[in-house]
């Protein structure tokens, strides 16, 4: 597993979290999926849910506020600490998307918002595998990714960035153990983002 890449990115956001955080609108009060979490709700209405990569916190407020039963997790522990203080009252873990200790089919749903692209596209099937065997059956999930072609490193964070085209990540998703409820794409500010509403087969 190329794990090299990801430690570089996790300690990005564990040295420079608070500043990520105030550049990326980790305090603002809406989500920046506020849209996409209305769908989502419709798919799931409650349940049990997991969150890959909570960030600053953000998404976890609005799901909290939704009334899902919450768990977020993030590999780093920089940003972790930023999640808890805007949301006390909530679980968060500091673990890595390939170690989900969870005992298997807990959750009813999952939400992993510009988090897997982080993720080496040599290593994306064992984390998809990581998601789906702690979700049950029929479990929806919620998944934003960047359109685009390959990996890179940013020469300036040193954050690593995998990029997808619809379908070739829409085979990911098959060949883990998800069908594809709805699919689209959103225009970002220099981005353009996949999204992927799925469920657990």
């Amino acid at each position: 597993m190329n794990l090299l890449k990801q430690d570089k990115t996790v300690d990005y956001y564990d040295r420079d979290a608070e500043k990520w955080s105030r550049a990326h609108g980790g305090f603002e009060e809406k989500s920046y999926w506020e849209e996409e979490m209305e769908y989502f709700r419709k798919l799931l209405p409650n349940g049990k849910i997991i969150e890959i990569g909570s960030g600053a916190g953000k998404d976890a407020s609005a799901l909290i506020k939704m009334g899902y039963e919450y768990t977020g997790t993030d590999a780093s522990s920089g940003l972790i600490v930023v999640a808890q203080r805007r949301n006390p009252e909530a679980t968060f873990i500091n673990v890595a998307v390939h170690n989900l200790q969870f005992p298997e089919k807990l959750f009813d749903g999952f939400w992993t918002a510009a988090t897997l692209l982080h993720i080496p596209k040599s290593n994306i099937n064992s984390a998809l595998m990581s998601i789906n065997k702690i979700v049950k059956p029929g479990g929806i999930g919620f998944i934003s990714i960047k359109e685009g072609d390959g990996g890179k490193e940013d020469v300036n964070t040193g954050r690593w960035f995998a990029y997808y085209r619809q379908q070739e990540f829409r085979k990911k998703l098959i060949l883990n153990g998800f069908s594809v409820i709805k699919e689209q794409k959103r225009l970002g500010e220099k981005d353009t983002w996949l999204v992927y509403f799925i469920k657990k087969t």
